[in-house]
């Protein structure tokens, strides 16, 4: 049994791959006024971060209006070979995967009854949720993968280890930008470098490449209640927010398992999910089966029972659990049959259900190529 379940945990770990948003609170502990600070877009009113930008632009290979401390980096050879080589992988990852996403979803028009996008099994895949997603105010991401810490400035104003930084950083992203996921095998080095630790700069990255702004990066985690609170270290989750085009969002990523197990052994996990997924619009990708089996029943069943449109390619939820009675369903793409590595994961029904009737799409999404995608709205 345990053979099993630490099988499911790493393919768990190779996906990573609520009433509406107002109903979720950031408190400090014991603070006489946390119950009024809650974190919505509509209260939300900070300011652009000028240092945790600059960290993300040298990660990103972008130059920034003020280069402030940094200005030694920036005109370093190291970083500026850094820039050539981001440059031309973005230009190609622009054109083969986030404009045509981002060009299909406006036509597309994916319904949606909150401001919540809810993304389970993502990892650190802030690419693909903000190209498929970017008119959302508030995004939760889950995963296995680790938290992580801000980049250290002194780390990068050190020259002897400028090479490092870029090098961890390119390897990190290297993978999601040319094909439509993270492999375990390089996640589990690249996010423990010491120098680079976690998601958080790969997140950095992404927003800084996506063209978004950061005003905060913070440590939280979730209480008993479900609850999120501020937290004094970065362990399980963080907050960070961020400015596009003038509008006030904020992304939450929890490092946790959301098996039956995990979600059992920790009811305030459980309760979070259940109130961010209601009325949510949930995104699924490279999610390794995990909804297909009998260990992830409990987030399977939120989905379905919470969730008011659904975006996911065949490795999300079973075609089963779709009512006719109750959703609406959209294909597109092509759906063959499951890599090799998930081969007894075939969906008949679903094959059969779609023959006929997919719309194509140019761009990849998850691991097949040709890839399938299906959008389910709630009626």
């Amino acid at each position: 049994m345990k053979t099993i379940f630490s099988l499911i945990i790493t393919l768990y770990f190779v996906a990573s791959c609520s009433t509406d948003s107002e109903d979720i609170r950031v408190d400090k502990p014991g603070s006489k006024s946390s119950s009024n600070r809650q974190q919505t877009n509509a209260n939300l009113r900070e300011t652009i971060n000028n240092e945790l930008n600059n960290i993300a632009h040298f990660l990103g290979g972008k130059n920034p209006k003020n280069q402030g401390d940094f200005t030694s980096v920036f005109s370093s050879t190291a970083w500026l070979e850094h820039q050539k080589n981001m440059d031309q992988a973005w230009s190609k990852a622009s054109i083969e995967k986030i404009n045509p996403m981002r060009d299909w979803s406006k036509a597309e028009k994916i319904d949606k009854k909150s401001e919540t996008l809810f993304y389970p099994f993502s990892g650190a895949d802030f690419l693909h949720v903000y190209s498929a997603h970017p008119n959302y105010s508030s995004y939760y991401l889950f995963g296995l993968e680790p938290v992580g810490e801000i980049p250290s400035k002194a780390n990068i104003l050190d020259v002897t280890k400028t090479e490092n930084i870029l090098s961890t950083i390119y390897k990190s992203v290297d993978e999601n930008l040319s094909q439509s996921f993270f492999h375990t095998k390089y996640m589990a080095v690249e996010f423990g470098n010491p120098i680079l630790k976690g998601t958080i700069p790969v997140f950095m990255f992404f927003m800084n490449r996506m063209g978004v702004d950061i005003t905060s990066i913070e440590p939280v985690k979730y209480d008993k209640k479900g609850s999120i609170v501020a937290e004094k270290e970065f362990n399980s989750g963080f907050r960070i927010g961020f400015i596009d085009n003038g509008k006030q969002k904020e992304l939450f990523y929890f490092s946790g398992d959301i098996s039956n197990k995990g979600l059992t052994n920790s009811v305030g996990l459980k309760e979070m999910i259940s109130r961010i997924s209601k009325d949510a619009t949930t995104m699924m990708k490279s999610a390794s089966y995990l909804c297909h089996m009998p260990d992830f029943t409990i987030v399977r069943d939120m989905i379905i029972a919470n969730a008011y449109s659904i975006m996911q390619d065949d490795t999300g939820v079973p075609f089963k659990y779709f009512e006719p009675s109750k959703w609406n369903l959209r294909h597109y793409g092509s759906y063959t049959q499951p890599i090799p590595l998930f081969a007894s994961r075939g969906q008949l029904d679903l094959k059969n259900a779609v023959i006929g009737i997919e719309k194509p799409i140019s761009f990849r999404y998850g691991y097949n190529n040709p890839p399938n995608i299906m959008i389910a709205t709630r009626k």
